[in-house]
């Protein structure tokens, strides 16, 4: 729905947010969590204290083994040490409440404040983002959509839970170690040789697990991609009975994500099963050197029941520690993805003067200018001046430049060289939103959002909307089951009803200069000529029409026509009537062509 819904994300200047750039990629990501310290902060105590309580365990239950003919634990009586040992539980549960609670508090805060930053950077970007971006392929859609959705929730996890798991693994670790060396230093030496294979496997996983995390990624950014198209082009697909072609070309990125997958699935069960194997040896020697220790009269059977039981949570913490790292990694990889895009500049700059009105001629002078995914120049030393208020056509074969002249104009690209203005205003020196804002653009294929037509027309403006339903000649809403309240989804509306509820959108913005590229191709002739009737009269207040156009209905209505080459070059400018009764006109050759 276009219509607003209030969400509570602190906002965050991202230019001042990433002005440092530190290279080290855990500290990039890290640094995210930031904002959330004071949450992460008090679930790092109730973490704590939780740890703490689970670690007493294996103390507790090695006394109880021990336990004198006085039946007292600790000094305390037996009634005592029980209700003790319950308010200590019940302080662990709850400390372990608030540990989940607080951890998926920040997560889900991180995610949503991580998702709308890239997508508010995503918004901000121009078209060279779009058609070069920062990995010169291009992004598509299908791609930015898996950033957004995917990157950011496995980014959340290691910056949340994972962190959790890691901090727990940590200071179980810890105590473990030291209850360990103080029940039985021997016993503890011993299990410390297994620290050394179990650090180089999780390393060796790690490194790997951050590479595949990134290629299934990338992977499912594609598949998402190719979705996305197929899903668009469904009526396309089934007119030409090509479903089975299809589903094999959508097979071969699921194949690419389940190699990867596979791949990854390898090396875990590489890594878990040597690091199982190595911790079954492990308890094995303890306890054949526990029984020993025993038999010495160096332990009781209580002490080495504590020993193995902080054992097997040291041995859980390493295990914990070595998957710590590797979830770490897959979210380093997930966030390469993720601060490719928030470190991506835009190449045309938003800032600049802001304007309250664009008035006077459009001029273009000496542009040069390319596709920067395209070879071969569009135009080259490009000079037009359009008067204001003037209602221009500009015509020309496919490849010519048409379009482009008005995505110069609404500044998509900026030329290579050369300079356009309007007035006695360059426009790279105006602020892009102030500058667009007077700008009116209307597509040969209109975008409508779900939601209803008024909130479509309205497009975030609060205007009453009776002029500009006139002028577009958007009559036919009012047959409409809902009228202006009709959802845009169920209302099947035809190309031309598209077209005029999306001029109708241009209008009322009031825009000074108005871009029409194909924007009446699919209307009906009488439609038509109410439209640019209707149209004719913003040019008597100033307001300047730029038309692209193929259809003659539409080009006779104007007052000047502009006719360019293959080469980008102006061969002909003049009145319709003039070009058109000129039979050797280049105009004329080109309606022939038609």
């Amino acid at each position: 729905m276009i219509s607003r819904i209030p969400i509570r994300i602190k906002p965050v200047n991202l230019l001042r947010f990433y002005s440092v750039k530190p290279k080290n990629d855990v500290v990039k990501l890290l640094r995210l969590a930031k904002p959330e310290s004071k949450s992460l902060f008090f679930a790092l105590i109730c973490l704590g204290i939780t740890s703490a309580t689970t670690m007493s365990l294996p103390l507790i239950i090695g006394k109880i083994i021990d336990e004198d003919k006085d039946k007292k634990v600790f000094g305390l009586s037996e009634k005592q040490f029980y209700s003790s040992l319950g308010c200590v539980f019940i302080i662990g549960a709850t400390a372990n409440f608030g540990r989940i609670y607080l951890l998926r508090s920040v997560g889900e805060r991180l995610v949503a404040r991580l998702r709308s930053r890239l997508f508010s950077k995503i918004l901000s970007q121009d078209s060279y983002f779009f058609d070069v971006g920062p990995n010169k392929k291009g992004m598509k859609t299908g791609d930015l959509i898996s950033r957004v959705a995917n990157d950011c929730q496995i980014i959340s996890k290691s910056l949340s839970m994972n962190i959790s798991d890691g901090m727990r693994a940590i200071i179980s670790g810890c105590v473990g170690l030291t209850m360990m060396w103080w029940v039985s230093w021997k016993l503890t030496m011993c299990m410390s040789l297994m620290l050394p294979p179990l650090s180089f496997m999780s390393w060796f996983y790690g490194k790997k697990i951050k590479k595949l995390s990134k290629l299934i990624q990338e992977n499912i950014g594609e598949m998402t991609k190719v979705t996305e198209e197929k899903f668009n082009g469904i009526k396309i697909i089934q007119s030409f009975s090509q479903q089975k072609l299809m589903v094999h070309n959508y097979n071969q990125e699921i194949k690419k994500i389940f190699d990867s997958s596979m791949r990854e699935a390898k090396y875990m069960g590489f890594f878990y099963s040597i690091n199982g194997f190595i911790g079954n040896i492990t308890m094995i020697g303890l306890l054949l050197i526990g029984t020993r220790l025993i038999g010495a009269g160096e332990m009781t059977i209580g002490d080495l029941s504590s020993f193995m039981m902080y054992a097997v949570y040291t041995g859980s913490s390493v295990f914990g520690l070595g998957n710590f790292y590797t979830e770490l990694m897959k979210g380093i990889g997930a966030a390469e993805r993720v601060f490719e895009l928030v470190e991506y500049k835009p190449k045309i700059n938003h800032f600049g003067e802001k304007v309250d009105n664009v008035n006077g001629d459009v001029i273009f002078k000496n542009i040069n200018f390319k596709y920067p995914s395209r070879e071969g120049h569009i135009f080259s030393n490009f000079n037009l001046h359009i008067k204001q208020g003037e209602n221009v056509c500009i015509v020309g074969p496919s490849g010519s430049g048409k379009s482009t002249i008005s995505q110069l104009l609404l500044r998509f690209y900026d030329p290579i060289s050369g300079s356009i203005q309007i007035g006695d205003k360059f426009i790279d020196k105006l602020n892009l939103n102030s500058y667009r804002s007077h700008l009116g653009y209307v597509q040969q294929e209109p975008l409508l959002f779900s939601g209803t037509i008024k909130e479509n027309i309205q497009f975030g403006m609060d205007k009453d909307l009776t002029e500009a339903l006139k002028l577009s000649h958007s009559n036919f809403i009012d047959n409409l089951p809902n009228g202006l309240n009709t959802i845009i989804t169920s209302a099947q509306l035809s190309g031309g009803q598209k077209q005029r509820i999306s001029l109708a959108r241009t209008l009322l913005r009031e825009p000074k200069i108005i871009i029409l590229d194909e924007a009446t191709s699919a209307l009906d002739s009488i439609s038509e000529e109410m439209v640019m009737k209707n149209l004719l009269t913003l040019n008597e207040k100033g307001v300047t029409i730029i038309s692209i156009a193929h259809r003659l209905s539409t080009i006779k209505n104007s007052d000047r026509i502009i006719v360019l080459n293959h080469d980008g070059e102006i061969v002909e400018d003049g009145s319709f009537e003039e070009l058109y009764n000129n039979k050797s006109s280049e105009f004329n050759k080109l309606l022939k062509q038609k």
